[in-house]
């Protein structure tokens, strides 16, 4: 019935001239409103099913559906620092953070080591005394206490206050905050930086017509390829990330990508230059805020493709040049 209602005109047409030849007799008014109302009620009905589903709270990934790329093992030959003495990095493991070096980002902790790099995890408040001696932090999708409502901020006050001061000292922050949900529990520390988070999803239609949000962008077309962190790098694939807004657009969405609230959506704004990632000066310190944790992760898809993120286009020399300039 539905498909029959959602034909064209002229199609309804032709269908009920076939049911007249069939029974001899014309179809009385009374029966074509009749027809029409039920019509009618059955497509409202289906597009507010379509509606719901695409205004459903936006999830993460299951962790079921993916997989740590532990073969991901590429050889340094030119590393930034000798073996060990390079600054320290301090990946953050006390905010919940679904991405740290407990997970995705445990081959790549590897990765900065043999650059020359001290890595270690973050697992205490940020405060004067635990960023003392590091160089770089990295904050990758960070949450809220287990079990508060959604949205609930990542890091108290005091946190922010330390890591701004920080930050404005000298300090090289990678602010990482993939789609929605993830934008919504940093907001207050992005926005303590002049960032906002758009907690959405960057996606464009498919070959086979269904959304997707990895994109494949050339730097040259959609960024600020004389940037130091795009030094040697032509593509990178951002892995359904969302959009960001602040200071030192470095990349931007193509065309042909739009806004989703969730990474199901079909349909929504057009995305095309808006800012991806930002690179900037911050007093003495630098940040770069990035709006996909897949570009620089070390993963897989269960049942599918073994090593993505980190390991597409040159995903890994734009991650060693972030963390250069960073550190500096």
């Amino acid at each position: 019935m539905l498909r029959e209602c959602t034909r064209d005109p002229d199609s309804r047409q032709r269908g009920r001239r076939g049911i007249v030849a069939i029974y001899g007799s014309k179809i009385s008014l009374v029966g074509r409103l009749l027809l029409a109302f039920v019509c009618s009620l059955l497509v409202s009905s289906f597009g507010a099913t379509q509606a719901v589903r695409e205004q459903e709270p936006a999830r993460p990934t299951p962790p079921s559906e993916l997989s740590v790329d532990e073969a991901f093992d590429p050889p340094v030959s030119d590393p930034a620092f000798a073996q060990g003495q390079g600054p320290v990095v301090v990946v953050d493991e006390r905010h919940h953070n679904v991405v740290s070096l407990a997970s995705y980002l445990r081959p790549v902790g590897r990765f900065l080591t043999r650059d020359g790099y001290s890595v270690r995890a973050g697992k205490d408040p940020f405060s004067k005394l635990s960023l003392d001696g590091a160089r770089v932090v990295v904050i990758a999708n960070a949450q809220g206490p287990t079990g508060a409502p959604p949205g609930t901020q990542a890091f108290p006050e005091q946190e922010i206050h330390a890591l701004e001061k920080w930050v404005r000292a000298g300090g090289g922050l990678l602010l990482i905050a993939d789609r929605a949900p993830f934008g919504g529990p940093v907001t207050s520390l992005a926005r303590a930086f002049g960032v906002t988070l758009d907690d959405n999803t960057i996606l464009k239609a498919g070959d086979d017509g269904k959304p997707t949000g990895v994109l494949t962008i050339d730097v040259a077309a959609q960024g600020d390829a004389s940037h130091p962190i795009f030094a040697g790098v032509s593509r990178v694939v951002y892995v359904v990330g969302e959009s960001v807004s602040g200071p030192g657009a470095v990349l931007k969405a193509p065309r042909g990508t739009y806004t989703g609230a969730t990474a199901e959506a079909t349909r929504g704004p057009s995305a095309a230059g808006k800012p991806l990632i930002l690179a900037f000066a911050y007093g003495s310190g630098r940040v770069v805020v990035i709006g996909d944790a897949g570009i620089v992760s070390a993963f897989g898809s269960v049942g599918g493709e073994q090593h993505r993120g980190i390991s597409e286009a040159d995903n890994a020399r734009f991650v060693r040049n972030v963390f250069r300039w960073l550190a500096r």
